[in-house]
């Protein structure tokens, strides 16, 4: 996690309505809209996932925060805060709002699947085949900070004089008996083990002395 939110892991804080504080990255989104900073001193909004950019914050509704009181909504975004996106990089200081706060205030842990009126485009885009690896908590610990999708992978060759190397892989689908997944090589690796960044690759749970690792293996069986 970023150093300034750290008391929420990346897996607490997806699907979850928050309250962040105003901050210069904020000022900005909102000065774009014309909203004087006077208005309201932070803003509410939802964490997802976006698969190429990373944990991100979409903000719906400016607010006034005031100790010991549910937030007052100053002004809610009728499009539901469309270009209002703060990425992982650009968070601070936040709170989770509690079920209380926000049955108060009438949001709804469900607004993945909200769509506009024609129909053109949903907000929180989750297909099935990520969501099942987003769910799974055994991929936790190899997971990127603020990338979710992302986990570091060993690559080994079947050629064993080839060292084995560390690299990044965004997975993209769970085979169908839940043991392998597919993914996309985000780094070039520094060995020739024939696949290359942007190449797709079968990446598998291994046990090892040191634990349990994800590897890809690669070259001819």
């Amino acid at each position: 996690m970023n150093e300034r939110t750290t008391r929420y892991s990346d897996r607490e804080i997806i699907n979850n309505w928050a309250i962040f504080k105003r901050s210069p990255a904020i000022d900005h989104i909102l000065e774009n809209r014309g909203i004087a900073p006077s208005d309201g001193n932070g803003v509410i909004g939802y964490f997802y996932i976006d698969h190429e950019e990373g944990i991100s914050f979409r903000i719906h509704a400016l607010c006034r925060i005031e100790p010991g009181k549910l937030p007052g909504v100053v002004a809610n975004f009728e499009d539901h805060g469309e270009d209002c996106i703060l990425r992982y990089d650009e968070f601070r200081e936040f709170s989770l709002l509690s079920s209380e706060e926000k049955n108060n205030l009438l949001l709804s842990d469900h607004q993945r699947w909200y769509i506009f009126e024609d129909q053109r485009w949903f907000i929180y885009y989750d297909p099935e085949k990520l969501h099942e690896i987003r769910n799974r908590g055994d991929l936790d610990r190899f997971r990127a900070p603020g990338y979710f999708d992302d986990v570091y992978v060993i690559m080994l060759a079947r050629d064993q004089e080839k060292i084995p190397e560390v690299v990044w892989v965004r997975l993209e689908e769970l085979s169908a008996d839940g043991k392998s997944f597919r993914g996309r090589l985000l780094t070039e690796p520094d060995t020739d083990f024939g696949v290359h960044e942007g190449d797709m690759l079968t990446v598998h749970f291994a046990e090892h002395e040191g634990g349990r690792f994800l590897v890809a293996e690669t070259g001819p069986g």
